[in-house]
């Protein structure tokens, strides 16, 4: 029997960001070769986790396919996965809802899927994966998707999409997102849900339930704003298989530091219990205006919601503890995106937060490249 081993199937990630996507793929076994994103911190901290991988700064619209190919010694066809998720505040419902009718579309970011698609055309890859808010498969009647899913059928890829959520597959946050898988070597599939909610236990085959944000930050010592060290030890032992695994490779805790509150946004959570919103704040320290979330407290026993880039900021979503008087550390915030704890982020706070909530879930990136396994084995 030959003792030659296969060669990990290799992965390219553009709009990077850290590296979430990557990371995830990763731990089922690809290579991850290289990245390009325009945010310096969050290419800083992707280099960081991925020190073998090529990064390529700047603008994508400015990125020489031929250049990625002749940094990585590849020729086209050579690529196992070419993956992305391109900026997607374009498509973002809150964004669309700011802008007068007709100028949705004129936002350019709406079109740096085409660049992805460049590199689709000029590199080859035998596998693709698109990532994206859910409205890119919706957005102008469905005009975004048509365009990439018959782009990619004219390069003589088969493609599948669908909007998932990051908590059926172990991710303890209720996440959706746009997936397009594409492959010119297989059938694509989507991958299967690993996790189920409460409510749809008891069914014939029931899956385990979903991982809940306090099995995911219940180990973490208990702050009140302003306090915390980084890096401290671990004070206690991992109370779920979820935190045990977060902790793997990490000798320390980093970033559980509680970002400070100004005197009103203190005395507003002071009125709130576990899963309390603004609609429980007396009047006189209700906001004038905010998201339904805003000011939240998270639920111990339940996923939390998206964690956005303004995880620091309690009236900007449901990013308040769900018993100490703050909003969530930046570790506790990728914890709920299930970055393991040895993942490091870069720059100050709103650069470091950007990365988190910017990213794709590794938990999610790793039911994706496991799905495009059977493609390229």
């Amino acid at each position: 029997m030959s003792n030659i081993q296969p060669l990990a199937p290799t992965v390219l990630d553009l709009f990077s960001g850290c590296g979430g996507l990557s990371l995830g793929m990763e731990a089922v076994g690809f290579d991850v070769v290289g990245a390009n994103d325009f945010d310096d911190p969050a290419l800083d901290a992707f280099a960081l986790n991925h020190p073998h991988a090529h990064v390529w700064r700047g603008r994508v619209e400015e990125l020489s396919s031929s250049q990625v190919l002749s940094d990585l010694s590849m020729s086209p066809g050579d690529l196992d996965a070419l993956v992305g998720g391109p900026p997607c505040q374009g498509f973002s419902q809150n964004r669309a809802r700011r802008h007068v009718a007709g100028q949705f579309v004129n936002d350019p970011r709406n079109f740096l899927f085409k660049e992805f698609l460049r590199f689709v055309r000029d590199l080859e890859p035998k596998t693709v994966i698109v990532e994206n808010v859910p409205q890119l498969l919706i957005k102008e009647g469905g005009a975004f998707k048509r365009e990439i899913e018959e782009t990619l059928v004219d390069l003589g890829y088969e493609s599948v999409s669908d909007v998932l959520n990051a908590a059926d597959y172990g991710v303890p946050q209720r996440r959706k997102r746009a997936i397009i898988i594409a492959s010119r070597v297989g059938n694509p599939a989507l991958p299967l849900p690993t996790h189920q909610a409460a409510e749809d236990e008891g069914q014939l085959f029931s899956l385990p339930p979903y991982v809940t944000v306090w099995d995911a930050i219940g180990d973490l010592p208990p702050l009140l704003p302003g306090e915390g060290d980084s890096p401290v030890p671990y004070v206690t032992e991992p109370a779920s298989t979820f935190q045990k695994e977060r902790r793997d490779e990490s000798d320390a805790l980093t970033d559980h530091v509680a970002w400070e509150l100004s005197p009103v946004q203190a005395e507003r959570l002071t009125y709130l219990g576990e899963g309390d919103g603004m609609e429980k704040l007396p009047p006189h320290l209700a906001p004038k205006s905010g998201y339904g979330s805003a000011y939240r407290r998270m639920t111990r026993s339940e996923p939390a919601l998206t964690i956005t880039t303004w995880m620091y900021h309690p009236g900007s979503g449901m990013f308040c503890h769900p018993v100490d008087p703050r909003v969530i550390t930046l570790r506790e915030g990728a914890r709920l995106q299930s970055f393991d704890d040895r993942v490091q982020f870069v720059g100050g706070k709103v650069a470091r937060c950007r990365q988190v909530g910017n990213a794709v879930p590794p938990l999610l990136g790793r039911a994706l490249g496991a799905a495009l396994l059977p493609l390229l084995r």
